[in-house]
């Protein structure tokens, strides 16, 4: 009565190569995260070079504030772009839909046809 008894037939039939008691490994992947994060530093990347560009367009140098407007600008296409690949994948969505946000947000031109709207024809 203290014998063990057999194997129950539901049990599936073992895997030649393997000894009893061995088990299988599978390494499982984790997702990727890098795309929403990416999203979302660029975006705020965005948001220093457009306030680096008013700041340094209040001290009367043009030129320069011209090119960090237009890497602003720059800065805001990627960061869509990762944002929305970032979505579509379901890499980190809520990084890339913060991203994509604060990158048309942030935006040097949708800020200024924003704020003309906002201040009229005066």
């Amino acid at each position: 009565m203290d014998e063990p008894t057999p194997a129950a037939p539901s049990v599936a039939a073992p895997v030649e190569g393997l000894e009893p008691g061995m088990t299988i490994l599978r390494r499982v992947r984790r997702p990727r995260r890098w795309p929403g994060i990416a999203a979302s530093v660029l975006a705020l990347l965005m948001l220093v070079a457009t306030g680096s560009a008013i700041a340094v367009a209040s001290g009367g140098r043009f030129a320069i504030s011209t090119g960090l407007a237009y890497l602003a600008i720059a800065l805001s296409a990627a960061a869509v772009v990762v944002g929305i690949v970032a979505i579509v994948g379901r890499w980190s969505r809520g990084a890339g839909i913060v991203g994509v946000i604060v990158a048309v947000l942030g935006n040097p031109l949708v800020l200024l046809y924003g704020l003309t709207a906002l201040g009229g024809t005066g």
